[in-house]
């Protein structure tokens, strides 16, 4: 507070020297500047954790994923082109789906033939037993063999015998057919494969 001393006359015509406050009272301007310089300290300190860092981490992370990006375009486009180029019909080679389709049509088609052979050739010392004519079909999961013997009864036989294997499922044959020369029979015999016996 500041004061100064002035001369005053008073009222009972004597003169006299009296204080007169010249200034209200006010902050000093040293304290008012630092809570200035606080108040803006302590803003900056908040924006540069609320709203820098997370500002430059999300740049950071926008610069990185928008390189990657631009190079996987240039990829893509070079890999257009070279389609293009070669002339490569995408329909031809994306055959994965149709081969796992197909693995469930899998079977052991040397073993299998093997033992309905075995069987043949066990009948063919007495009866002059042939397996002329073999086919396989994978959708139907079955054989069909034609099995030509000099003996009728012989079929009969076979179809048990074919019965009796752990992987066939069923078995059956056409009427035997008398040949030509009259001496030999043949049948056509219908083999369903159980691909689930081991």
């Amino acid at each position: 507070m500041a004061k100064r001393i002035v001369y005053a006359k008073g009222y009972n015509g004597l003169s006299d020297f009296v204080y007169v406050d010249l200034l209200p009272d006010v902050k000093r301007s040293r304290q008012f500047n630092m809570n200035v310089i606080i108040t803006l300290t302590f803003t900056v300190v908040l924006a540069f954790v609320f709203i820098y860092m997370p500002f430059r981490t999300a740049t950071e992370e926008f610069e990185v994923l928008n390189g990657l990006n631009n190079d996987l375009k240039h990829e893509l486009l070079l890999t257009n082109e070279e389609l293009i180029g070669y002339e490569i019909n995408l329909e031809t080679i994306t055959f994965e789906q149709q081969i796992e389709l197909l693995v469930v049509y899998k079977v052991d088609f040397n073993n299998l033939l093997d033992d309905l052979q075995i069987l043949v050739d066990l009948k063919n010392i007495n009866y002059s037993t042939t397996l002329t004519e073999i086919y396989y079909y994978a959708d139907l999961s079955s054989f069909e063999i034609t099995i030509i013997s000099t003996s009728n009864d012989i079929f009969n036989h076979l179809n048990n015998d074919f019965l009796n294997l752990n992987w066939v499922a069923t078995s059956s044959y056409s009427q035997p057919e008398q040949l030509q020369d009259a001496v030999l029979w043949r049948s056509t015999f219908t083999i369903g494969v159980d691909r689930d016996a081991e």
